[in-house]
């Protein structure tokens, strides 16, 4: 009942405070609870609580749910999966929306990935809430099911490797509303069994870290040249400069077909004499010290480029487990057997090791490249006869260009040596102010944004299911939930305390290092900067030859007096490395501004012939009641039980069907059964990562 003085005041009946003592608790939350309260846990439980009590009373088809629920709710069904998401909205009525309603707010234009689409607008807006223009672009290709399936919202067919134009996929290729062309693809078209994927590592000016953008991905067969890759990277290039976006280097996975194309632009011992990227607009320019005989790079450059670490090390890794390799490191054999020896002493507690370490068939293994190259192992190894190489192998991987079976390979010299130069080079545009002091933010130079979003998206499938393989179509279904969980986060860190709502904790692994006082990395980096000269960066060199001096004493590959300076050194290195200059007397693309002339490539003429008309209407039937393309004359059945068959189909729904004859009657059949109907085998993929990167 209400007080007459007070209308605004509510009088509880002790006996209802009796029975439900709850109440006085809910009254006291509430009285303490301030809108303007920077608490945002607090102010979540406040939206929790109303939520509920709202929702109690009403039909469920008028639940109401803000914001800050429906990001929560989101969230909760991205990082527990469908069950979880169920079994508490179920137990908890009123709190969580239904699962359509979330797969609306996936499934928005804003969160959309098609095949092959590159992003650059929403990246445009992804960086203006970061705050900074510059980015480091990475590229990665992963193993997927070769499978062909319908995509409903496109009204195309994902699976089939696209044609690519200017080194890019063609969008929207595989849409028809024929069930002939669509059997002519399954005959002609290759099967995408690898997808390609590209990441955009925003570089922060305040040195905050921040999740990386998903710029596009596609399937592929892994059949390109490089000319396509070379396009790609300048197509990509030139519309980020169109946004207003530095593209600081690209990254890659130390592939070989990549290394080419990289030398290329950077003119590592590569020339192109039709063409002269560096020279360009937006190019890059240091003033290099003509006493430098040790950097081979030029002064102008369009981007940098670095091989991933992780990758090269387990390169380095490989070919130390190679059988077919007998390294050398001056008079000292670089072999297996002493890290085997050592495995066979008493105790493990000494180094740490066991034989899965030195296992040769786990070609990815870089947790076992840290354990066999760390200090300790490096010690006990002094205690091994004849170590020395092996040893220094391990410690310092350093180069000299022998016959090939006695050394590291080509691809990962030339990778080492790409990396060490793009890094002087760096450290020179900072000095002369020609970058900000973020892009020495060196760990984010790799291609681990790709292999992380990987994994993230095998780790989807749900705690039921055994499933970590997908489907060039699957992966774009999950990876939207990244990427929309990604765009919470993001926002949420750059709201303002007072519209703080949805900024939700979220759950770090205890292994990953905890977030640093951004202001406390700013400081730290201001000092180092202040300190960072180009007489600095001379002695760190001239420390680096003195220490490979000293190695080499120990493998008697030089005596302490035949050792050679620094400058002759560096002579013999570029001797060296001349051998396998690469020059590229290609002409591309005239469409893009960085292209001189016409491209006279014709790769690929059997794809270009098939899909070059894809999206031809001169077969649609959509309009057409009366005209029907395909017939199946040996079919016995009369009804089809669990396939989407139908005599006559919702108007809105026609896209979505082929109209076909089956035994002189009109039907409709559903484009992904058409799909199912004319895949011939069921492809799969182990599911054993150490099968996939197996040793042939």
């Amino acid at each position: 009942q209400r007080n007459s003085s007070k209308s605004n005041e509510l009088t509880i009946s002790s006996v209802l405070l009796e029975r439900h003592p709850i109440i006085r608790l809910i009254i006291r939350f509430f009285e303490n609870f301030s809108p303007q309260s920077n608490d945002s846990s607090v102010k979540f439980k406040h939206t929790v609580v109303e939520t509920i009590i709202s929702n109690h009373d009403r039909a469920k088809s008028r639940y109401c749910y803000n914001d800050s629920i429906r990001e929560f709710a989101s969230n909760l069904f991205i990082l527990g999966g469908r069950n979880v998401y169920e079994f508490i909205r179920l137990n908890i009525s009123g709190l969580l929306p239904s699962l359509p309603i979330i797969q609306s707010s996936l499934d928005s234009i804003t969160n959309r990935i098609n095949e092959g689409d590159f992003r650059y607008d929403l990246m445009c807006d992804y960086l203006s809430l970061q705050k900074t223009n510059f980015i480091f672009a990475s590229e990665d290709c992963t193993g997927v099911i070769p499978k062909i399936i319908y995509n409903v919202q496109s009204n195309t067919f994902i699976g089939f490797v696209p044609h690519l134009e200017d080194g890019l996929p063609k969008i929207n290729t595989f849409s028809t509303e024929s069930f002939s062309k669509l059997e002519n693809w399954f005959g002609t078209l290759n099967k995408s069994h690898l997808l390609n994927l590209h990441m955009i590592q925003p570089m922060n000016l305040d040195l905050k870290s921040c999740a990386p953008f998903i710029l596009s991905a596609y399937g592929t067969d892994n059949h390109f040249t490089t000319l396509d890759i070379l396009m790609r990277w300048m197509t990509i290039i030139n519309q980020c400069v169109k946004k207003g976006v530095k593209v600081i280097g690209f990254s890659t996975d130390c592939d070989v077909r990549y290394l080419r194309p990289m030398r290329l632009l950077m003119g590592f011992f590569a020339d192109m004499p039709n063409q002269q990227f560096h020279l360009r607009d937006n190019a890059f320019y240091v003033d290099i010290p003509k006493s430098w005989d040790w950097l081979f790079m030029r002064n102008h450059q369009r981007i940098v480029f670095f091989q991933d670490s992780i990758h090269l090390c387990t390169k380095l890794r490989n070919r130390l487990l190679s059988s077919k390799a007998t390294m050398l490191f001056g008079d000292k054999l670089i072999s297996i057997g002493h890290i085997l020896q050592l495995i066979e002493t008493p105790s493990k507690l000494n180094h740490n090791l066991v034989k899965s370490d030195v296992l040769p068939k786990d070609r990815q293994n870089f947790v076992s490249c840290e354990k066999i190259s760390n200090e300790v192992v490096l010690n006990e190894l002094t205690s091994i006869p004849a170590s020395e190489a092996t040893k220094i192998y391990l410690e310092a991987h350093k180069k000299k260009n022998t016959k090939q079976q006695y050394f590291i390979t080509l691809p990962a010299m030339f990778s080492i040596e790409i990396n060490s130069h793009t890094l002087v080079y760096l450290v020179l545009l900072v000095i002369q102010h020609k970058l900000p002091t973020a892009c020495l933010n060196v760990p984010i130079f790799n291609s681990q944004t790709c292999e992380s979003t990987f994994r993230s998206r095998r780790a989807m499938s749900g705690p039921f299911s055994s499933i970590v393989n997908f489907t060039v179509h699957q992966f774009l279904q999950r990876v939207k939930k990244l990427s929309f969980l990604n765009s919470i986060k993001c926002q949420a860190s750059h709201n303002n305390a007072n519209d703080s709502n949805n900024k939700f904790l979220f759950p770090r692994h205890h292994k990953q290092s905890r977030t640093v006082d951004s202001k406390q990395i700013s400081s730290i980096a201001s000092t180092s900067i202040v300190e960072l000269t180009v007489k600095a960066l001379e002695n760190t060199i001239l420390q680096a030859y003195s220490y490979a001096s000293r190695l080499v004493c120990h493998v008697n590959m030089y005596e302490q007096h035949q050792i050679l300076s620094l400058k002759q050194l560096s002579k013999l290195a570029s001797f060296q490395l001349q051998k396998s200059r690469i020059v590229d007397y290609s002409h591309l693309n005239q469409h893009d501004p960085d292209f001189d002339s016409d491209s006279d490539d014709s790769s690929g003429e059997e794809d270009e012939d098939t899909t070059g008309n894809c999206t031809d209407n001169e077969d649609s039937t959509e309009d057409d009641d009366d005209y029907v393309s395909d017939h199946f004359f040996k079919v016995s059945s009369t009804t089809f039980q669990g396939m989407r068959v139908f005599d006559s189909i919702n108007p809105t729904l026609a896209k979505s069907y082929f109209i076909v004859n089956i035994n002189g009657a009109k039907k409709y059949l559903h484009k992904q059964t058409a799909a199912w109907l004319l895949s011939t085998d069921k492809s799969t993929l182990s599911s054993d990562r150490l099968k996939r990167v197996m040793n042939k």
